[in-house]
């Protein structure tokens, strides 16, 4: 699955995506990267196969490349988020494609280890931002240096089952996938995609099930939610015209999906995240898929985790 923060151009001086991000909702996809979510405030849920995590503040959470996942929030939050694609990995570890990493800080008390990689993403994303000379060089000095952590601290060693999809399975749901990320706003059935995938309806029912976490109406309704978020934030349409544009039968289930969702209507939605990004602020929004990246990254908020992080060590 293809997302426009996902497609951005991972070049050879910056081998990495990473953004300091407000999370709404992203529906469930995957990719080839190893995904790192650092929540510096509020916040998050992530969906991560069958199973849900609540992320709060200073939490890290590491999502395996080809791990179908999604995230979502009804809250403010400030997440670092970091992918690192395999392709960058394998040029000094052949093997990566055959590990998988555990690393979930707020399932371990000793917080030594998440520190190492909590301060690595930290100085990142200050470097990535500052873009003083040589940057770049640093940038693959600091992304080694976690790849190390992970290999050395956080590798599954014990042979724990790792929710992945085999390729062939990867082709059979990118099908099913662009299909209904292409007719999201048209009437969808779980029988017109199995007439396409010459499958039986109750087949195809437990199969979407068991490979992305959740139903295939979730998962359509998802898609459909995280259209009608942007809907909301990028146009001056009416709430009615946004559930009818994003494929929604009515305005009622509409409403109540967003408000089970997010916790307030979309109008309500709609008002608060103007009064957050008014004219007069110096923050420059940009569309990226449900994810919010700002200019005013806040940097002095970062220097401050590096200061923390350097006292901790010294303590």
């Amino acid at each position: 699955m293809k997302y426009p923060y996902e497609s951005a151009v991972i070049n050879e001086e910056v081998p990495m995506l990473m953004l300091m991000t407000s999370v709404r909702y992203v529906a469930m996809h995957w990719h080839d990267r190893i995904e790192f979510l650092f929540v510096l405030r509020g916040q998050i849920q992530v969906f991560v196969g069958g199973e849900e995590y609540s992320l709060q503040e200073n939490d890290l959470f590491l999502i395996n490349s080809n791990e179908v996942h999604g995230v979502e929030a009804s809250e403010d939050n400030l997440v670092l988020l970091l992918q690192i694609p395999l392709t960058f990995i394998k040029k000094c570890y052949q093997n990566i494609e055959m590990e998988s990493f555990e690393c979930q800080s707020f399932q371990n008390e000793d917080q030594g280890r998440f520190d190492g990689i909590r301060l690595l993403m930290v100085q990142l994303m200050l470097t990535l931002r500052k873009k003083e000379l040589g940057y770049d060089i640093k940038i693959h000095s600091l992304l080694l240096d976690i790849v190390y952590h992970l290999i050395s601290q956080f590798r599954v060693t014990n042979h724990k089952q790792i929710n992945r999809n085999s390729s062939k399975d990867m082709e059979r749901l990118t099908r099913i996938t662009s299909f209904i990320q292409k007719n999201y706003m048209h009437p969808i059935t779980l029988n017109e995609i199995a007439e396409k995938e010459e499958l039986t309806v109750p087949y195809l029912s437990r199969y979407f099930q068991q490979h992305m976490g959740q139903s295939f109406i979730k998962y359509l309704n998802g898609i459909r939610l995280e259209q009608a978020v942007q809907y909301l934030l990028d146009t001056n349409w009416s709430v009615i015209q946004i559930a009818m544009e994003s494929g929604f039968s009515s305005l009622n289930t509409f409403h109540k999906l967003f408000k089970d969702t997010f916790h307030t209507t979309p109008y309500q939605f709609r008002k608060n995240q103007q009064k957050s990004f008014s004219p007069s602020s110096k923050s420059e929004k940009r569309g990226i898929e449900s994810y919010e990246y700002t200019e005013e990254d806040n940097l002095i908020e970062l220097d401050k985790y590096v200061q923390a992080f350097q006292i901790k060590s010294f303590s």
